[in-house]
């Protein structure tokens, strides 16, 4: 009987042994979660090209209804010397909408008003919507606007201003890509379709008052209580005397929403124009010492006390900008996706904008 007793009580573990099991179970585990993460995160960067491929078809079906490719709801005002940034009413994802299969999103909306002016109700609706192709699942930082305004983690690029010879800004050398004022043919489009950027990732904006405070340089119609400049259609007017071509009086805020304490507009929204932008590089590059073009100022995250994403063309505001590791997905004009990397020389990401310069560049030059 006692020797039944010890051979039973043989048979359990001891506690070295199950320390030993644990250490092995810890150490599995250690090599198995950098592969599961990695893994999760190819997975959203697919679907992050997936929603751009998603853009891009909606782009494309609509140059195929107009004979002309959308504006990007902001472009070059080429009548102001130098030539300027101009707003128009809509943003370009305002646009496609009806071609996102979205028609009871967009149906309700006035086009003829700011998306968040209280005249016209319908349109806080509409843009208060979440769009998934609109939003990439890798954003990490993404917080719910304070006003439940839809958001994108998406920039149609409309200009760049980096010179072609520093690879620095320089205003006066600014030319426009795909996107203009008004719209316009593929034919202008002289560099190709397929070497052509149509949009850039840019998923570290926020509202002004949230973190990381990313501030835009341009006034909103609303907040600025109508004297806010726009687009037209061959020069800039207040939003005043917009509406009041229309035979419209502008309303004002939405009751219960926010205005940023700036009075300028939110780029992150999809419905705001302003959600485009020009490539300038970042402000704290030097000729030969460039920061990345891409991804640029990204720690810490904030942006660094001389380029703070506050300031226009730090970190993600107005640049591109993305949580993958060490570069952004793009969109082309002919609807392809791609990844590029984020030390990609500041003089090839100006040939990807530009739709005319014509001048080439190798496809060796676009490292991952």
């Amino acid at each position: 009987m006692n020797a039944r007793r010890i051979r039973q009580a043989r048979t359990g573990m001891s506690l070295v042994e199950f320390m030993v099991v644990i250490s092995v179970l810890g150490l599995i585990l250690s090599l198995l979660l950098p592969a599961i993460q990695s893994a999760r995160e190819t997975g959203r960067r697919t679907r992050c090209l997936n929603n751009l491929r998603s853009q891009g078809q909606a782009i494309l079906q609509f140059e195929q209804m107009h004979s002309r490719l959308p504006s990007a709801g902001e472009g070059t005002d080429i009548t102001q010397n130098p030539p300027a940034t101009a707003l128009e009413m809509q943003s370009l994802y305002t646009k496609l909408l009806d071609y996102l299969e979205e028609d009871y999103t967009v149906e309700p909306m006035n086009f003829d008003l700011a998306y968040n002016d209280d005249a016209w109700p319908q349109n806080q609706t509409a843009a208060k919507t979440s769009i998934v192709p609109y939003l990439c699942p890798s954003n990490a930082i993404r917080i719910a606007d304070p006003d439940r305004y839809g958001l994108t983690d998406y920039m149609p690029v409309v200009y760049t201003d980096i010179d072609p010879v520093t690879g620095i800004r320089n205003p006066a050398t600014r030319m426009d890509g795909g996107f203009r004022l008004g719209g316009t043919p593929v034919a202008k489009v002289l560099d190709g379709m397929s070497r052509t950027v149509a949009i850039f990732e840019d998923a570290g904006r926020a509202f002004e008052t949230i973190f990381p405070n990313t501030v835009s340089q341009y006034a909103d119609p609303v907040f600025s209580g109508g004297s806010a400049p726009v687009w037209n259609g061959t020069s800039q007017v207040t939003y005043a005397q917009w509406c009041a071509s229309k035979g419209m009086t502008s309303g004002g805020l939405p009751a219960g929403d926010t205005p940023t304490p700036s009075g300028r507009r939110v780029m992150n929204r999809w419905a705001e124009p302003a959600c485009a932008g020009g490539i300038s590089g970042q402000p704290n590059s030097t000729q030969g010492n460039w920061i990345d073009p891409i991804n640029g100022n990204s720690l810490p995250t904030g942006g660094p006390p001389n380029c703070p994403w506050s300031q226009t063309n730090c970190g993600p505001n107005e640049e591109p900008w993305s949580w993958h590791q060490k570069g952004s997905n793009v969109l082309m004009f002919d609807g392809a996706a791609r990844f590029i990397g984020s030390r990609i020389d500041p003089r090839v990401l100006r040939k990807l904008v530009t739709a005319d310069e014509q001048e080439p560049y190798g496809d060796n030059l676009v490292p991952e």
